[in-house]
């Protein structure tokens, strides 16, 4: 059961024709997201602060047969700001990043998403008034991709660690209300009994 996700985020540009290079947020401090399939999601300023960055690649589409840069080989940068995580790639001379840099340059690429994997106990959950439950991450344990991708899309891979979740809060509260009804059951049978036994006096 893998607990890593995978999240589209925000948008990027090219910067320097000559050398290639591109950047952007990969991610937003306190940036409410869209639908994620029964839950939207926020990530605190403190999320990142004991995260393992130490060996991030940016890739094409999560692919990791694609690398743009790296962060030991110092061609991906990445800066942790007021914002949220901002990233600077130079790109490597080869035919699919020429062809990516200049679809972005067109603005036909904009986007990127990155892949992480949070810590133990490092999210939280509440039940928002329109039946959408609100999930904060507050500790990424690592990170290990940011990507650039042509259509940033959800499956059921990239968030199922939070879905379980979800559906483990939703069988609490299930159970809680069965306990609840039982508990009413109960009284219900013993007022029953006891006016029986106020009959037979």
């Amino acid at each position: 059961m893998s607990n890593r996700e995978i999240r589209a985020m925000e948008t990027i540009k090219a910067v320097d024709d000559e050398q290639m290079i591109v950047e952007g947020y990969a991610l937003r401090f306190n940036t409410l997201s869209n639908d994620l399939g029964g839950f939207v999601e926020t990530i605190s300023p403190e999320a990142l602060k004991e995260a393992d960055l130490s060996d991030v690649r940016c890739l094409i589409d999560h692919d990791s047969s694609k690398v743009l840069g790296r962060t030991v080989s110092e061609t991906l940068e990445l800066n942790i700001d007021d914002e949220g995580l901002y990233f600077r790639c130079q790109l490597p001379n080869t035919s699919y990043s020429k062809d990516l840099y200049e679809n972005i340059r067109l603005g036909n690429i904009n986007q990127c998403s990155f892949g992480f994997i949070l810590d133990e106990d490092g999210d939280s959950f509440e039940k928002r008034d329109d039946g959408l439950f609100k999930r904060t991450l507050r500790k990424i344990k690592s990170l290990f991709d940011v990507s650039i991708v042509t259509y940033p899309a959800y499956n059921d891979t990239d968030v199922a660690p939070a879905l379980r979740s979800i559906e483990a809060i939703k069988e609490s509260e299930q159970e809680e209300v069965r306990k609840v009804q039982q508990e009413e059951q109960r009284k219900i049978e013993l007022a029953k009994v006891q006016l029986e036994l106020l009959k037979l006096k």
